[in-house]
């Protein structure tokens, strides 16, 4: 939000003239909110899991279930990196290329960990569903990073007329 205030006096022999012009400026957007939400809930279900998780080992090993899916530490770091990222981007607007970039990342990753076979998901500690959760998580960041804002202006003018 932005608060710009103006201030024109206008003389002549007779009579002074002062005007005020205050306008204000709040511009959102809605994309950015919900990024912001989307890296919350990432950045707390990574934060949980890598708390559950043994991090002084091996990141992989134990597997815990967080947020109905079963994920090691190595993930859950993953997943607070990337919800870190994500509230970044969601603070300006001019940010959101962060948020597609990560969302992309999200999808590609997504694919990758979704039609993983055993070997690969036994080294990151996960299961396919979690793959296919980052992949919707995925989406709805790009498609959030490509939504608009709204601006709302509102100006008020005050005069005040004075004879000498």
């Amino acid at each position: 939000m932005s608060v710009v205030e103006h201030r024109d006096t206008y003389e002549s022999p007779d009579a002074r003239s002062e005007t005020r012009v205050a306008s204000t400026r709040v511009a959102i957007g809605p994309g950015q909110i919900i990024a912001g939400a989307l890296g919350l809930a990432l950045a707390i279900i990574g934060a949980i899991t890598a708390a559950r998780g043994d991090i002084d080992s091996s990141l992989n090993v134990p597997v815990v279930r967080t947020a109905w899916f079963d994920q090691s530490a190595m993930v859950g770091l993953i997943e607070l990196g990337v919800g870190l990222l994500l509230i970044l981007g969601a603070m300006s607007y001019a940010a959101r290329w962060l948020v597609v970039t990560v969302g992309v990342l999200m999808v590609a990753g997504g694919v990758i960990v979704g039609a993983a076979g055993p070997k690969l998901l036994d080294d990151l500690g996960t299961v396919n569903g979690t793959g296919w959760a980052m992949v919707g998580a995925g989406i709805v960041a790009v498609v959030a990073g490509c939504m608009g804002r709204v601006v709302r202006t509102r100006k008020s003018v005050k005069t005040n007329d004075s004879l000498r």
